[in-house]
């Protein structure tokens, strides 16, 4: 099981992302948020803190182990290994059905949630709204969104997938709520005020876009992704 899980643990990382005045408008933008998966999902503890670098045309997520990426419009997500320097492809698609049979989380993986009156707030300076996915009296997912930025697609269909796959119930409610995340935490009685991501920059530049959406120089291919966890 730990074998399979490390498989696709990285699939989930591109989940499961200032200050002033922002323009919704920007065409140009970088997020860099920082996800910490590894108290509810321990098999995901290998890689320690991944950063998540968004942009308009894709999503990159690096770590400690292995580095991946997917750009708008993609059916698949690039996964890296350095060390080797190998890549594969995965479908976006099989990511639902890998994490349905791993997840652990529990409560709200059977529970259907509510989504709560959104209440308007901000993240490190930025206009946001919190969303509020309500599972009992002492169980909910805040969810964080902002408008400063355009909806990024590849973010918003990674995380559909990675919802349906961990908490089918509560995919549907994720659908509804519009923005970018920008900060998610987790309130159950076994994890209390657990932070899942968090926003840590944003530029409104394209430095680096196009380096970090490719594949890297020198890098073969593997027929399976089974290879580059080797």
């Amino acid at each position: 099981m730990r074998l399979a899980a490390s498989r696709i643990a990285f699939v989930f990382l591109l989940l499961l992302a200032a200050s002033g005045e922002l323009q919704a408008a920007t065409a140009k933008y970088h997020l860099t948020l920082e996800a910490h998966p590894a108290a509810p999902f321990p098999f995901l503890a290998r890689f320690g803190t991944v950063t998540l670098d968004v942009y308009p045309t894709g999503v990159r997520a690096s770590s400690f182990w292995l580095t991946g990426f997917s750009r708008t419009g993609s059916p698949a997500v690039t996964v890296e290994n350095p060390f080797w320097r190998m890549y594969t492809d995965v479908p976006v698609s099989s990511i639902a059905s890998i994490l349905h049979k791993l997840s652990n989380l529990g409560v709200e993986s059977t529970a259907a949630a509510s989504l709560q009156k959104p209440m308007g707030g901000a993240v490190k300076g930025i206009a946001a709204i919190r969303y509020r996915l309500q599972y009992g009296p002492q169980a909910w997912i805040d969810v964080w969104t902002t408008r400063a930025v355009p909806e990024n697609p590849q973010l918003r269909v990674i995380t559909t997938e990675l919802v349906a796959g961990i908490a089918p119930p509560t995919a549907s409610v994720m659908r509804t709520i519009p923005g970018t995340p920008v900060y998610v935490e987790l309130n159950f009685r076994r994890y209390k005020k657990l932070t899942l991501l968090e926003l840590k920059t944003i530029r409104f530049d394209d430095a680096g876009e196009d380096d970090a959406l490719t594949v890297g120089k020198l890098y073969f291919k593997a027929p399976l992704l089974d290879a580059i966890w080797k």
